[in-house]
Formats: structure tokens, sequence, C-alpha cells
């Protein structure tokens, strides 16, 4: 009973949390600012960004902090619709799992520049205290790191070792950067699969399931298309760059592999009804759409949904898109972009 009325709770308070989003009138007053700090002041002032910028002096604040301190707000409201359970622990901690996943990435990507086995740069990462507190590795640790060969040993015999020892440096101390994201994100999927199996049933568990196919979808759909667009790789090449799930997507996606041009990749987005709003001579134009689909199934999961954990993930998703479009806009507004400009940027 305990169990029951925390998941209940969880979905209620979500929907609460939504509730107090950002409105197309929000946006609308943004888009006019004339300067990160204008946009700041506003957020600050009429938003449920006050809380992570109530200590923040608009006037004096560059863009990095702000962006640092408006992205604070989604572990935030994490924590706070976490807190309402009382087990499945494992089942709402993919944030984290996630996130550390990322910096995992972020880091390796350093350490296959120059910057990284060379002795250049150090490091920069901004990743939250938060994060820290919750990953399961040292991350205040593995970012001091010099070496793969020091990133392999810290990791041990973890998950995380078994995957960079699977891809050491070739003979010129390259990393196989592609492989090592693709292999990270498919065991994060994985696991996220398996834990859903073990701690929910029914229809909870196919639901969730599937939370986690169109987050598969969604990665492999960008994936495939810029391979295809910018990069002309062939259909087996991108086939091996995907993440290894079958899922609803799965087919369409061997067809834009297999797809003579591009003319015949954007018909076949249109047929399976993936393309939502702007234009394929866009550079962005897949991150664009993908985010539009991400931002029509969420807002769905909010509305009818009777999964909690359904519910919360549509709610961290919508609140992951309105972050991208205030950083969007915020940035847009640094740099002096008309308003209208900006508007047919926002995925709403």
């Amino acid at each position: 009973m305990l169990k029951s009325f925390s998941n209940k709770a969880i979905a209620t308070k979500a929907r609460a949390m939504y509730g107090e989003r950002i409105t197309a009138a929000d946006y609308e007053e943004l888009v006019k600012k004339r300067s990160v700090g204008e946009a700041a002041a506003y957020l600050r002032d009429n938003t449920h960004y006050r809380e992570v910028l109530a200590q923040a002096d608009p006037a004096a604040i560059h863009r990095g902090q702000l962006e640092h301190l408006l992205r604070s707000l989604r572990y935030i409201q994490y924590r706070r619709l976490i807190a309402f359970d009382f087990g499945q622990q494992d089942l709402y901690q993919y944030i984290y799992s996630w996130d550390e996943s990322r910096q995992l990435v972020a880091f390796l990507r350093y350490l296959g520049s120059k910057h990284g086995e060379q002795g250049g740069e150090p490091y920069q990462s901004r990743y939250d205290r938060r994060l820290a507190e919750h990953a399961s590795y040292d991350l205040e640790r593995m970012v001091t790191l010099k070496s793969y060969q020091e990133l392999v040993d810290f990791f041990g015999g973890s998950d995380y070792g078994r995957i960079l020892r699977r891809f050491p440096p070739d003979a010129d101390g390259q990393l196989d950067l592609g492989g090592l994201e693709r292999a990270i994100s498919a065991q994060y999927y994985q696991r996220q699969l398996d834990i859903v199996d073990k701690e929910l049933g029914g229809g909870a568990r196919e639901a969730m399931r599937q939370v986690f196919y169109r987050r598969v979808d969604n990665q492999n759909l960008s994936q495939a298309y810029r391979l295809k667009r910018f990069f002309h790789s062939d259909p087996g090449f991108i086939k091996e760059s995907l993440l290894p799930f079958d899922t609803p997507l799965t087919k369409t996606i061997h067809q834009m592999a297999e797809a003579e041009n591009m003319t015949a990749v954007h018909a076949i987005l249109d047929k399976a009804k993936l393309t939502q709003g702007g234009s394929p001579e866009d550079t962005d134009f897949i991150e664009t759409a993908v985010q539009r689909i991400r931002a029509k199934q969420s807002k769905k999961d909010l509305r009818n949904s009777g999964d909690p954990p359904v519910v919360l993930h549509a709610y961290i998703t919508q609140l992951e898109i309105e972050l991208g479009n205030v950083i969007n806009v915020i940035e847009s507004v640094r740099y002096g972009l008309p308003p209208e400009e900006i508007r047919s940027m926002l995925v709403l």
C-alpha cells in the first residue's frame, strides 16, 4: 500500500510541476530581451527558475554561469519527485545513470583530443555537484586522470571498465570514440530495461520499456540521418553504428540507411510521420525533428499515462526540452538574433 501511494504521489506531483512550466507568453517576453542579463532577470522574477536564480545578479552573470544554474533545476525537481518513492530505487535513478555516462563520454572525447594525453589544457567540466553525489563512480577523481590507461585502471572490473578494455587505443594512440560512446549508451539502455523487467510488471513494464525504446529510436534516428547526410556513409557502416536494440523504428531507420539519396531519406521520414516541421536544408533539421517527436510523445504521456514511472519520465523530458529552449533563447539574445528567428527555433 505504501509503495502504491508513493507511486501515485509521484505522478500527481509531476503533473503539478508541469503546470508551472514556461508558457508561450513567457517565451514571447524572453525573445524580446536585448541581453543575457535581461533574460536572466525575467527568468528569475517570472518563472519557476526563480529558485535557482534567487541569489544571482543578472547584471553581472555571464552566459556559462547562467546555463549552469538553469540546468540545476532539473536535479532539484527530480529529487523532489523521487522523494515520494519508498521502494524501487533503481527504477528512479535513470537520470543520474544517464548523466554519469555522458560525463564519461565527454571525458573520453577530451582524452582523444589534442589536449588529452599530450598534456595540454586541463579538462574542464561543469557537472553539477548533485551528480557527483549520486554517480556510481568518483566523478571528481575521474576528471583528474591523465591517460586512457589510468581511466581503465580507475574503473577496474566494473561495467565501464569492461567496455574500456574492449576499445584499446590503436597503434597511433587514437581512440574509437564512436565505438566507445555506442557501447556506453547500449550498456545504459540494457541496464534500464533489465531494471524495468525486474521492478515492474504487466502494463507498466511494457509502457516503461517503450519509453526507453523510443529514446533508443531517437538516438538511432539522429545517428543514421547525420551519417547519411553529412558523411555519406554506406548502409553497412550506418547499421553498425546504431544502438543494437530491436525497436519500433528499427525497420524505418534501416530503410534510411539503404536509401539512394537524401530525397529518398526525407520521403521515408515523411511516410513514417517523423518530420515535425523545419526545413530539410537546415543543418540541425534532424535534431529539431527528434526534439519535436520527444515533446509530442511526452505531452501525451503526461496527459494520458496511468503509470507513474512513465509520467515522471515525461515530465523530466518536458523539463529538458524547456531548458534547451531557454538556453537557445539566451544564446540567440546574446548574439542579437531577431525575435522571429528565435521563435522559429523553439520546440513547443
